[in-house]
């Protein structure tokens, strides 16, 4: 073999293995790109299933609700600031300043329902602020485990106490659940009664309740590309003391609108943002609630450096990592005001 024949052998060679690397590089930046893709859909659908499957039911079993002066949180290592908006069965805010329960930026979702389960206290029972006290009621609901929070009212006030044992739950005969001096607050004070003057009027309901607040937060964790992960968690301050779950990774940030109603109509006539609603007192006319989530993978995918995406009408900065928003709306089942 001459020399001659050996250099166009070795480019012929030289050609052959280029064209296959940049197959094999081809290959490789399509797998990155639908691997990314696929986790981030995986991940979006799942956020939109959990949030729709928690908001359809907001504000079931609510009945008469009381203005909130007039509920009375005595359950003590209960998230008492966070019930602020309990007696409202969707409520929203943007966190605007560090510290809050969310990133700055993204939306805050408050939801509250009732168990429905239809339990009053029996003939004669109240509620003993200063003692180790065990009140009976005319059944067992599922929401009465123990160290659940319960709610106590009648037509003008309602008092949150701490089920502090495990009540029997085969249904037969009353069912006693016993709230402990220790987890109350018999100095609390809400309105215009004071726990220790406790007295219901007859029938009063004992309601067990389920209030989550949703957001979005950093998990303090670091992806594949060294960038901070942010996650949908969901907080159940129902339970005390009150439990945060992750819900699902690679949510970046949560944006909230609600569709509002005119006075006895079921039709929405516009979508407003929290702050808005906030401002026109117009959460008992909310019928739908929007949400939009923005999803971040969590590996550089090739060709998302130049991806340009908006939420929420503000661009996003491009850093390597692809990028796509999931939105849906979800209309409430129940008449909430």
């Amino acid at each position: 073999m001459s020399l001659i024949e050996l250099m166009v052998a070795m480019v012929i060679g030289l050609l052959i293995s280029g064209a296959v690397l940049q197959v094999f590089l081809s290959n490789r930046n399509t797998f990155l790109m639908q691997n990314a893709s696929g986790h981030i859909q995986e991940n979006g659908r799942f956020a939109l299933q959990y949030l729709a499957a928690e908001i359809r039911p907001a504000g079931v079993g609510m009945g008469v609700r009381l203005p909130e002066e007039s509920i009375c949180v005595v359950a003590s290592n209960g998230a008492t600031s966070e019930w602020s908006a309990m007696n409202r069965p969707v409520w929203a805010q943007r966190v605007t300043a560090g510290g809050a329960l969310g990133a700055v930026g993204t939306d805050q979702l408050s939801l509250f329902v009732n168990d429905n389960c239809g339990a009053f206290l029996t003939a004669g029972e109240i509620l003993k602020p200063a003692s180790n006290a065990n009140i009976k009621v005319t059944r067992y609901c599922p929401s009465m485990a123990q160290n659940r929070a319960v709610m106590v009212m009648d037509l003008e006030k309602a008092v949150i106490i701490r089920v502090s044992n495990k009540p029997n739950s085969t249904g037969n005969g009353a069912v006693t659940l016993t709230h402990a001096a220790g987890n109350n607050d018999k100095a609390a004070a809400c309105g215009g009664f004071k726990f220790s003057d406790i007295a219901f009027t007859d029938p009063a309901r004992v309601v067990g309740f389920s209030s989550k607040i949703f957001y979005v937060a950093d998990t303090g964790r670091k992806d594949a590309s060294g960038q901070p992960t942010r996650a949908l968690f969901a907080r159940d301050v129902s339970t005390i003391p009150a439990q945060t779950m992750e819900v699902v990774a690679g949510v970046e940030s949560m944006r909230t609108r609600y569709g509002v109603a005119s006075a006895n109509s079921v039709g929405v006539q516009s979508y407003l943002t929290p702050a808005e609603v906030e401002a026109s007192k117009r959460w008992g006319d909310v019928r739908t609630v929007k949400i939009d989530l923005l999803l971040v993978s969590d590996i550089r995918a090739p060709g998302a450096e130049a991806q340009d995406v908006v939420f929420d009408g503000q661009a996003v900065a491009a850093d390597g990592r692809l990028r796509q928003i999931f939105s849906t709306v979800v209309a409430l089942r129940n008449r909430i005001d």
